[in-house]
């Protein structure tokens, strides 16, 4: 896309998981004053135990660059109208333990309560645009959290993967129940969420589900996206 990767304003990383920083390194090795936004745990241990027990950290070769990780808490303007919001909910470690992904503290695991992620929030003329990469907290709480982060201003867009992707007998499947994907739906209409960009870890079989009751609000996030509001 002849985007050069120096000089930017800010970097921003979702959550500490190796899928969403091993690109990182590529632009600490171009750009030598390229500064990351992250949550101040984004740099622990995380594991998931999908296909047995493994670690899905941000990768060693990214963590050495540690010196130009800014750790963020609470919740943050980085540019005008540029707002990271951690996650507020309550109890979402059942969340993790449902989707197996876990943490290491203090040498023990436990489920990952996601407060590694966070969200990116543009306050537009037109509202909110919510940037999230894997939804992992579940994007009704993530809306919620972002309009109460943001003085309850309507959400124009919601960005970001949906967590809905499974697989079973080798076959990638739909991980929502029906019951699940109405309420997600639902909620979106209540929040008057105009647009959705989903991609990622929604998978094809979840996309075409929300698809059925989203209509042409729902559009299919892809490398190299370019949208005016």
């Amino acid at each position: 896309m002849n985007i050069p990767l120096t000089g930017l304003d800010a970097y921003v990383l979702s959550h500490g998981h190796y899928d969403h920083s091993g690109g990182f390194e590529a632009i600490f090795r171009s750009d030598p004053n390229a500064k990351i936004y992250a949550r101040k745990e984004a740099l622990d241990t995380y594991l998931s135990a999908s296909g047995g027990m493994h670690e899905i950290s941000v990768p060693q070769n990214v963590a050495a660059y540690r010196e130009r990780f800014i750790p963020v808490g609470g919740i943050r303007e980085i540019l005008p109208g540029a707002y990271l919001v951690p996650h507020t909910t309550e109890n979402l470690g059942q969340i993790g333990e449902k989707n197996k992904l876990y943490k290491q503290v203090q040498g023990q695991i436990v489920p990952d309560d996601f407060i590694h992620e966070q969200s990116l929030v543009l306050d537009t003329g037109q509202g909110l645009v919510i940037f999230n990469s894997c939804s992992h907290a579940g994007a009704v709480n993530i809306i919620r959290e972002a309009r109460d982060a943001c003085g309850q201003k309507p959400v124009c867009a919601y960005i970001g993967g949906l967590h809905m992707k499974g697989r079973k007998n080798g076959a990638e499947i739909c991980a929502f129940s029906e019951e699940e994907i109405d309420h997600l739906c639902e909620a979106f209409r209540q929040e008057g969420v105009a647009r959705i960009y989903t991609g990622h870890c929604t998978g094809t079989p979840g996309f075409e589900k929300l698809q059925d009751q989203l209509g042409d609000r729902l559009y299919r996030l892809t490398t190299g996206m370019q949208f005016c509001l």
